[in-house]
């Protein structure tokens, strides 16, 4: 799956600078975003060292940060930082067993989410604590709740982020293509964020 979701990605990166007015870029793209949420859960899950994951991520999130800017011309923070404070939510909710200050933790998270500007903002908190507390069925109806919510909430603006039901399925669903050969080692996979979007704004300096 680290396979698709790289390559949904880069799509859809692809189709935002070279192809802005090709949408099916963009309706690829939406798989992305619900497969790297799963391998962040998956992470905390499995990880020996919560910190040091945590501190990986910061490293990979300051470092994705200008490539992010000069490629996609964003000013938010990139999407890396929103895994983190999931990340971080996590981690401090399982910390405290006080229901009154998980709930002020997550308040305080999703507040962050609409003051800070960043890459999926509120909309990308909810769906990674959903990929976080659900599974199965129950998981892929919440996510797709969350998308007519949105969508019914802020407009045709969110139409296209209903297909990014379809990575939610593939997680349920746990459909992988059966080849050994194309596994991703762990720093290709890591330093693809940053990579691509580098070489994408040489994309963009060069054909300018």
């Amino acid at each position: 799956m680290q396979l698709i979701a790289m390559v949904t990605m880069l799509i859809d990166h692809i189709g935002l600078i070279l192809f802005p007015g090709e949408e099916i870029f963009r309706l690829v793209g939406r798989i992305a975003f619900p497969l790297y949420s799963w391998f962040l859960v998956q992470g905390y899950k499995f990880t020996s060292d919560h910190k040091k994951y945590m501190l990986r991520l910061l490293g990979l999130a300051c470092i994705s940060q200008i490539p992010y800017t000069l490629a996609l011309q964003q000013w938010e923070l990139n999407v890396i930082y929103t895994l983190l404070i999931s990340l971080i939510a996590f981690y401090a909710i399982d910390q405290v067993s006080n229901l009154s200050l998980k709930t002020l933790i997550i308040i305080g998270v999703f507040t962050m989410a609409i003051v800070v500007p960043m890459d999926y903002g509120i909309y990308g908190f909810m769906l990674i604590f959903i990929l976080r507390y659900s599974n199965g069925l129950t998981m892929v109806g919440l996510h797709m709740f969350l998308n007519f919510l949105f969508f019914f909430a802020f407009g045709p603006g969110y139409w296209n982020q209903l297909f990014s039901i379809i990575g939610t399925v593939i997680i349920s669903y746990s459909i992988t293509i059966p080849n050994q050969s194309w596994n991703i080692t762990k720093w290709v996979y890591r330093s693809f964020y940053p990579v691509h979007l580098s070489i994408l704004f040489l994309v963009i300096l060069i054909i300018k």
